[in-house]
């Protein structure tokens, strides 16, 4: 992965027009004992592994989905929030506050809010590519 983010880095800093800097060593790779490597859980007969499976959902789906989960707080005003979700493998998602809500107390407490909710989803579904 880290191979990876340096490829990007660099392409990145290409397209900027800055130069890339060559003095820099490459990171150094931690050295793990084989043995910790070789630990497995096994799974109960007929379970599914949820952690390679996700459900993919649109971002407008994804959206209602939190929309739904932040009226359930009872202090949520009825009309004027608003939740986008944007992204690609790692999405988020962004609550705006729109003058129908009315005046809002601790605006952003409820921005956190709709990011834990969105760090839940994002472990059972994938952003679709629609």
């Amino acid at each position: 992965m880290t191979e990876y983010n340096n490829e990007i880095i660099g392409l990145a800093m290409r397209i900027l027009g800055q130069p890339q800097s060559i003095s820099d060593p490459p990171p150094v790779q931690p050295k793990v004992q084989p043995s910790a490597l070789e630990i497995k859980v096994e799974a109960p007969e007929g379970s599914t592994d949820v952690s390679q499976a996700k459900e993919t959902k649109t971002a407008a789906e994804l959206a209602q989905m939190l929309e739904a989960d932040l009226s359930k707080h009872p202090d949520c005003p009825t009309k004027g929030f608003v939740v986008t979700v944007y992204g690609s493998i790692q999405w988020r998602a962004m609550l705006m506050i729109t003058p129908a809500a009315g005046p809002v107390r601790n605006p952003q407490e409820w921005r956190d809010l709709t990011e834990e909710l969105a760090e839940r989803l994002r472990k059972r579904y994938d952003l679709a590519w629609r």
